[in-house]
């Protein structure tokens, strides 16, 4: 559907960014992943590149929620709320620490919906992340606004979980360093007031980005396999305040179907891994 924003279509952004030894360790340590810490020329796990070639703006660039003023690279909605719909991911060479990648934003499409509880409308966004000139990996981003309220649906039957299960949590703490080392300055994820008074949410709310991370983690984990496609989308919000479960199966010999299901068994997020 053509909107308004049609001339932002075809925008793009390029960036330039080190995979530093140290914000690899910080990333290694939020997500409290038992391993040794990475070195220089080491390969890492493909959803890292999630810290890399986030727009680094001053204060007075900001909008209320944290995010870059609208009306530059993104088109100037309206709409209140904004959230990572989902991602996909292709990952053609490993990223190693030390790389210099550039990183490159372009967006690919503006769509707007009218959803249950009103308007919605999408913006597609294509990254191509470079390493000199090797194409090492694409994230085909959706971002969604919206002027609704958080739902409140009545709850669905209890989803069943998966053979592969793991039960996780969180909390402020790793909630705030996600977002530095993303640079997302959404203050959902850290600045409980703000997520309760003026979003209108239970609590702070997980980022996407990070579960999509964990399941990844998970997917690779469980079956022993790279992954060579991850794609993912989100269903309802994870909130800080309750555990909430990893879980997925093989779907084929070269793939799996995960999903996380929120402490009340609804599904929150549902994910397809491909593996090499």
């Amino acid at each position: 559907m053509n909107t308004e924003y049609d001339a932002w279509i075809g925008k793009t952004e390029v960036f330039k960014e080190q995979l530093s030894e140290l914000n690899i360790k910080r990333l290694q340590h939020t997500l409290n992943l038992d391993a040794k810490p990475l070195s220089l020329g080491e390969e890492v796990f493909p959803l890292a590149l999630l810290i890399l070639g986030e727009p680094s703006l001053p204060p007075n660039q900001l909008g209320e929620d944290g995010h870059p003023v609208r009306g530059e690279f993104m088109p100037p909605i309206p709409l209140k709320r904004r959230m990572f719909a989902g991602g996909e991911y292709e990952f053609f060479q490993p990223l190693r620490v030390g790389d210099l990648v550039k990183i490159s934003w372009k967006i690919t499409d503006v769509n707007l919906k009218q959803g249950e509880s009103g308007e919605l409308i999408f913006v597609n966004i294509l990254r191509e992340f470079h390493v000199s000139e090797t194409l090492c990996a694409t994230e085909n981003r959706t971002i969604v606004y919206t002027d609704s309220e958080p739902k409140k649906s009545e709850l669905k039957d209890r989803e069943i979980p998966g053979e592969w299960i793991e039960e996780m949590n969180t909390d402020p703490i790793q909630l705030f360093r996600y977002s530095a080392l993303t640079f997302n300055g959404h203050r959902i994820h850290y600045d409980r007031s703000y997520a309760t008074e003026v979003e209108g949410y239970p609590g702070l709310v997980i980022h996407g980005p990070l579960l999509a991370t964990w399941l990844s983690l998970f997917a690779a984990g469980k079956s022993g396999r790279q992954l060579k496609k991850f794609r993912f989308r989100g269903k309802r919000p994870v909130f800080d305040s309750h555990h909430f479960m990893l879980t997925g199966k093989k779907s084929g010999n070269d793939s799996a179907s995960l999903r996380v299901l929120d402490h009340q068994y609804q599904l929150a997020v549902s994910a397809e891994a491909e593996f090499f």
